[in-house]
Parts: structure tokens; C-alpha cells; sequence
């Protein structure tokens, strides 16, 4: 580990994926991490920089890099350094901890991060005895970090007041999926890393998938909101509950598209097209490169 990793904190990042949230970032993580002279953490999201005491979360980050050989560039990934509610000290504690940070933000269609995010919140809802709206209109008004977290220009003008424009690389979901590869060698060649790399999974990997996702049935939602029933559901591991109410079909995968009405999802993309049209004409992408917002 150089001179400049060692200091002050024993660890010090290189570059960071700080989200955006349900744009593939897991995805990414793990085939950036694939490059020998890159490490990531194998553990998901630490989180680290919007912790409420850094100093007693530190112990436990560095181990995280402890694997790490020397040479290699340090990074990391985590969606809530993105986050409209952390992203204001999250960009302040980055450029304080590097400010030659190099940020990799990855971002899709801002309807399909919103569906995306939406059934993330039914999934994840019973680890947080959250109850997530059913439908996507009702969530829209219940649930307004859909929406702001999908405000990508607003979203990355914090991380710009801290970090030069060079310093920061804005790459596209749809690019991912159509060519990996391409856009990898964009990101080796933006970190400094042999571009020549080629990545053998990246054609036939993709985590963290929509199709992985389940909600609950309506006759589970009312199991689990009744006083006789609620807090014994509640003492099985969530794991235990996925296999059990999923076998009982009482807890489901998201098999259908998500279904808006014609009302909310003009008022989503009439309220998101300026903010849209500024981020894409920051990256140099055509006005229609996401066609409903053209």
C-alpha cells in the first residue's frame, strides 16, 4: 500500500461508485472489481461515509481492505452516498477523505430506476416492517425519494461543488447491457488502469435483477399488520419467510411490467424532462437519448 493509501486513515480510496440507486452499480462493482489492479470489498454497500461516528465504523472498514495487494487502486460502491437524504455530507466527507477522488456514477431511464426502486421497497419492505404502497401511482405520492433520486443533475451538483468535472464519470445502464466490455475499458482507461483487460463474465453477468425481486400478497400484508398474527411472522428470519410464503404463493416475484396510469407518468416525466435535459447535455448525450423525455 502506497504512501498516499496510509495516511492519516490507514485506508484511502482511489475512486468510489457512489450510485445512483438501482442503476446497475452492483453490476459494475463486481466487474470492476474483476480487474487485477482494482480492489472492491466483497461486501456490499459499507456505507462507511454516512456513518454517525466514523471514527468507531473506521476498525471495521479498513479491515475491509485489508485483502487488498500492493498497487492495486482502492474503491468502493454505495447507492446511499447518492441518496437525496446523505448526499450533501456524503460528497463532504468524500473530498475530505481524497479530494483526487475519482466518482463513477451510473444512471439508466429514470422510469425504469423508479420501477426498479419501487419493487426494491416491496422486497426489502418486511427487513424494515415497512409497508410499501401497492401500485406505483400511490407510491409515487408515499414514497417521494422515488422521484427525487431520480433527479440525476440535481443529484450530482453536490458531488460537483467538491469535485472537478474530470474527476467524474457518468456511465449508462443501457450502455452496460448492450456492451460491457466497452464500457469497462472506459472505466479502466478513466482510473488508469490497463484498458487492454478483457473481462470473461461480463457479457453473461447481471446481479441484483428485477426478476430476483418478491412482494407480498394482500392476505400476507393483512397477516402481518394483525396483532395475532403480525409478531409471530415477524420472529422468522427473513430468509425463512421468502422460501416459506413464497412456496405457500402468498409472497411473490414481480413477473409483470409495472403498470402506471397515463396521468402519474406524464406528471413524473414532465416534472423530471428539464433535469433530464441538463444531465444528458452534461454527459454529451442526444435530448432523446431516453425518447420519453425528449
Amino acid at each position: 500500500m502506497d504512501d498516499r493509501q496510509a495516511e492519516r486513515e490507514g485506508v484511502r480510496l482511489d475512486f468510489l461508485v457512489p450510485g445512483v440507486s438501482k442503476c446497475g452499480t452492483t453490476t459494475l462493482c463486481y466487474l470492476l472489481g474483476e480487474h487485477p489492479e482494482v480492489f472492491i470489498p466483497e461486501i456490499k454497500e459499507p456505507n462507511y461515509f454516512v456513518s454517525e461516528d466514523l471514527a468507531e465504523q473506521r476498525p471495521f472498514y479498513e479491515e475491509l481492505f485489508a485483502p487488498a495487494v500492493p498497487g492495486q487502486l482502492l474503491g468502493e460502491g454505495s447507492q446511499l452516498y447518492s441518496a437525496v437524504e446523505f448526499e450533501k455530507l456524503a460528497s463532504a466527507r468524500l473530498r475530505e477523505h481524497n479530494r483526487e477522488m475519482k466518482l463513477i456514477f451510473s444512471v439508466r431511464n429514470p422510469l425504469k430506476r423508479i420501477e426498479s426502486s419501487y419493487r426494491e421497497h416491496h422486497h426489502r419492505g418486511p427487513n424494515y416492517a415497512i409497508n410499501a404502497p401497492f401500485g406505483i401511482d400511490a407510491a409515487m405520492t408515499e414514497l417521494p425519494a422515488l422521484l427525487e433520486d431520480s433527479r440525476y443533475w440535481r443529484r450530482l451538483q453536490n458531488y460537483r461543488r467538491h469535485f472537478r468535472d474530470d474527476q467524474i464519470l457518468v456511465i449508462f445502464l443501457e450502455d452496460l447491457q448492450r456492451d460491457p466490455q466497452q464500457v469497462l475499458r472506459q472505466c479502466y482507461e478513466f482510473l488508469g488502469v490497463d484498458s487492454r483487460f478483457v473481462n470473461t463474465v461480463a457479457d453473461s453477468t447481471q446481479l441484483n435483477s428485477g426478476e430476483e425481486k418478491l412482494y407480498d400478497t394482500r392476505l400476507l400484508r393483512y397477516l402481518r399488520t394483525h396483532p395475532r398474527t403480525g409478531f409471530k411472522i415477524a420472529r422468522l428470519p427473513i430468509p425463512t419467510q421468502d422460501r416459506l410464503f413464497r412456496r405457500l404463493g402468498l409472497r411473490r416475484p414481480f413477473t409483470r411490467p409495472i403498470r402506471w396510469s397515463a396521468e402519474a407518468r406524464a406528471r413524473v416525466i414532465h416534472t423530471l424532462k428539464a433535469d433530464v435535459a441538463e444531465f444528458l447535455a452534461f454527459c454529451g448525450r442526444p435530448a432523446d437519448f431516453w425518447t420519453e423525455f425528449a
